[in-house]
């Protein structure tokens, strides 16, 4: 993900993060990533707060949470490689399977290296569905879902359309609906808001909210060959929707306060 062009991250996203919150009430926060992260649109805009420590390798970032954890506070790992894969290579695949063992050495060190009184807590930011040989459907092809829509956001599981006349979206929402049948479920911005899909929603950001939002379901996808790069239309693994597979995540605890 590219913050390349986008405005200041603070003004984009100006409440405090959780760790930032932390902070404020004294909690000793470290957050741990790729070096180059440090100080980026993403990083400032969602983990801002306490220390970053750049670490290249799950090892060595599984050595910087250890000493960080020597004393009380809270350290947060992130470890993409999972994702990376599914996305490159689908979930299940050989290579999603080695980086998922590569974790777990990893995280088992983390869990038995931690000093007395630690805890530790692993979970996901979401699931994955394979959507190769699935029901795809590209707006540059297709004209009931071009017309309309000036801008095609979100990602191929949950889209958010920008439309040239907001005053219709009742009438694209219809003919996304009448286009893609069963594999999605569509929603004006309204109808999204009144049954709370994104939860409370801050007048600062109500616009950031397409005029229509798509959910796709089952493995279908829907994509943009008009703006959207080669890679991100090749991608095996994709997630972002409402189905099980996509917010089922496992959540693991262990030490001594676990």
């Amino acid at each position: 993900m590219s913050w390349e062009g986008a405005y200041d991250a603070k003004e984009w996203q100006p409440h405090p993060s959780l760790l930032e919150a932390g902070q404020a009430h004294g909690v000793s926060v470290t957050t741990i990533g790729k070096p180059r992260f440090e100080g980026s649109g993403l990083t400032t805009a969602a983990l801002r707060g306490g220390t970053f420590v750049g670490a290249e390798g799950l090892d060595a970032r599984v050595d910087a949470a250890l000493s960080a954890a020597r004393k009380p506070g809270v350290t947060y790992l992130y470890w993409a490689e999972i994702d990376k894969a599914g996305h490159h290579h689908g979930w299940g695949s050989d290579a999603w399977v080695a980086a998922l063992e590569d974790a777990d050495r990893a995280l088992r060190r983390l869990a038995s290296s931690l000093p007395r009184g630690a805890t530790m807590v692993a979970t996901a930011d979401h699931g994955m569905v394979n959507v190769t040989d699935a029901p795809r459907w590209d707006v540059a092809e297709s004209a009931p879902l071009r017309e309309g829509v000036a801008l095609v956001a979100g990602e191929p599981r949950a889209m958010h359309l920008h439309l040239a006349r907001p005053e219709e979206a009742a009438t694209v929402a219809q003919r996304w609906t009448e286009e893609l049948g069963d594999s999605a479920v569509v929603a004006t911005r309204d109808e999204a808001r009144e049954h709370r899909l994104f939860g409370p929603l801050d007048a600062s950001v109500v616009d950031r909210i397409g005029d229509v939002v798509v959910a796709m379901a089952g493995r279908a996808s829907v994509v943009d060959s008009r703006t959207q790069t080669r890679a991100s239309l090749s991608l095996v693994g994709m997630h972002g929707s409402l189905t099980p597979a996509e917010l089922r995540v496992p959540l693991m605890v262990a030490g001594e306060g676990a």
